[in-house]
């Protein structure tokens, strides 16, 4: 017989908000949402601030694990080491999917962690180790550049595989899409690469002349996709004929339109369109594109990533709260969105009957969300525990807010993981 326990609190449903209510929960499924358990009442009652109850988010994109593996040009970890500790920070930050976006950029990548081979090898290693202990899920979204012409038999071999999840094309040659500004794209390179103004002008140079895979090419690597069951995201779009040579070929998704018409028209076309949660959280795109508050304002986004961010997911829906959007709908722009586009809602993305139970207890401290459980499946694999530090310094006692959390992989009995967030 499985184990049945009740997560309370302010419960957000795609619906609407069940207040004081309990999230039941029976061999990792939702099977009950109801008023709160008598013997919970007081305790909540007593609780300073409101404890919402929200589903656990899925992050479309995100790129962090090149940074968790390589977070200095000359310092590169094993993915072992990187896919460990990329999986804990995640759990903490509530993301219970997780797409992780690899990028195919070019054979000879300045980036060691964008190399075709790399890529394929640590997407390789990242679905065998997802298989064998995990606190989260961890899916593949391989991005492809499509000025990288020896990268086409990788993304069929990976696709045949069925070793990705999702693929998404991304063209970043100058003079279009994010880097319509070569010269915003020149200062990028120098602070990113170190470079003078002059070795930076001979290398766009060079990227204007690069030759681009055809389009029929792209439209072929795009069935392939469709006939895997894989959704085609787009990258930075910043035409509609863009969009609408993509739709033909089965787009499901247009990830950062640098315009707010562009965003408009993908909705009009029936795609999600995908904004970072960065955008939201600092008020402006970091490539000076469309601010991603104002095109939620015109109800253009679908759905919100973490980008290079996880942090800014749960601080994106707070945010949106905040401003006056209802809970309900910020929620959706992290969960039952994001999984309707990737085609996963049936049984993730909401807290609804016989869905699979990823839940997060969250509760605002100074403004700001902080995550004090974390469900996956019905297992307790984050407790983040607040509490007041009394500490003796310089003759006086300071007092500070300390969280101690425990990380558990399996159930809420076995804990993988117990330590103390700065």
């Amino acid at each position: 017989m499985g184990s049945e326990h009740v997560v309370a609190g302010n419960i957000v449903t795609p619906t609407g908000i069940v207040e004081n209510g309990a999230v039941v929960i029976h061999d990792g499924k939702i099977v009950d949402i109801d008023e709160m358990p008598r013997q919970y009442r007081t305790q909540f009652a007593e609780e300073t601030g409101v404890k919402w109850v929200l589903p656990g988010m899925i992050d479309t994109h995100s790129d962090a694990f090149e940074t968790e593996m390589q977070p200095r040009p000359g310092s590169v970890f094993p993915v072992e080491i990187s896919f460990h500790e990329m999986d804990r920070k995640l759990a903490a930050q509530g993301i219970t999917t997780i797409y992780h976006a690899l990028s195919m950029f070019a054979d000879n990548a300045s980036d060691w962690a964008r190399q075709n081979e790399t890529v394929k090898r640590i997407m390789l290693d990242i679905r065998q180790l997802s298989g064998e202990n995990a606190l989260i899920r961890h899916r593949l979204h391989l991005r492809f550049e499509i000025t990288n012409m020896a990268a086409v038999p990788y993304v069929e071999e990976l696709l045949a595989s069925k070793c990705i999840e999702q693929v998404s094309f991304m063209d970043h040659s100058p003079g279009q899409g994010q880097f319509r500004s070569l010269e915003h794209q020149k200062r990028l390179m120098m602070s990113k690469y170190a470079m003078s103004a002059a070795q930076a002008d001979e290398m766009l140079a060079k990227r204007l002349c690069q030759a681009k895979v055809s389009i029929e090419e792209l439209g072929r690597l795009a069935s392939i996709a469709k006939d895997y069951g894989v959704p085609l995201a787009s990258h930075d779009d910043d035409s509609v004929e863009k969009l609408d040579l993509m739709r033909d070929w089965g787009l499901a998704i247009s990830e950062f339109p640098v315009e707010l018409d562009v965003a408009i028209a993908a909705k009009q076309r029936g795609l999600a369109v995908v904004m970072g949660a960065p955008n939201v959280v600092l008020g402006k795109s970091h490539s000076n594109n469309v601010s991603a508050f104002e095109a939620i304002s015109h109800g253009a986004v679908a759905a919100l990533c973490s980008d290079y961010y996880p942090p800014s997911m749960l601080q994106a829906v707070f945010f949106l709260y905040r401003n006056g959007m209802p809970m309900v709908e910020a929620v959706k722009l992290v969960s039952l969105n994001p999984a309707r586009a990737l085609g996963i809602d049936g049984a993730l993305g909401s807290i609804e009957i016989d869905k699979t139970a990823d839940l997060l207890q969250v509760r605002e401290r100074r403004q700001i969300p902080s995550i004090e459980e974390v469900y996956v499946g019905g297992n307790l694999v984050c407790k983040m525990s607040y509490q007041k530090l009394a500490m003796e310094a310089v003759g006086k006692v300071m007092v500070d807010d300390v969280c101690c959390m425990n990380v558990s992989a399996d159930t809420h009995e076995q804990s993988a993981a117990n330590g103390a967030l700065r």
